[in-house]
């Protein structure tokens, strides 16, 4: 009986200590989310990094260039007939950009998500020796 009151004690210690490692780990992750989150607010010219990624990879903007480049052609076409006005330069849209932005936004949210879970989970097994004693009060007082 001995051993057994003590496997329960150290398997209720590795437990807890897991916990609060999980615990302290989703903290830590919360912190550095908030903290990216933080920079791309202040600064958010990083993101220009992930979107030559995309477009590196992808090549969205070069496929778009015809499509815009027609569409800038009709309209130059429409503003021969009427009247002369001030020549507008095309803009440089790049899709890439605004895929960049989305792609980093679900990612911290995705992060944020996972490291949520990790902070209730730890917090759970931090006291799940305080859980199970009370659930076994509530059997014990059930019985009688």
């Amino acid at each position: 009986m001995l051993l057994n009151e003590v496997s329960q004690n150290v398997l209720s210690i590795v437990v807890r200590m897991c916990g609060l490692l999980l615990l302290f780990i989703g903290l830590w992750v919360v912190i550095q989310v908030f903290s990216e989150a933080l920079g791309l607010y202040k600064d958010p010219t990083n993101i220009e990094r992930l979107a030559i990624a995309i477009e590196t990879g992808s090549n969205i903007d070069k496929s778009i260039v015809p499509i815009r480049d027609s569409l800038l052609e009709e309209e130059k076409i429409d503003t021969k007939t009427a009247s002369k006005t001030e020549n507008k330069q095309p803009s440089d849209f790049r899709i890439s950009y605004f895929i960049a932005w989305v792609i980093a936004l679900l990612l911290l949210l995705l992060l944020a998500r996972i490291a949520i879970m990790a902070i209730k989970t730890g917090g759970e097994l931090a006291l799940y020796d305080a859980q199970a004693r009370k659930f076994a009060r509530q059997i014990v007082q059930a019985n009688k």
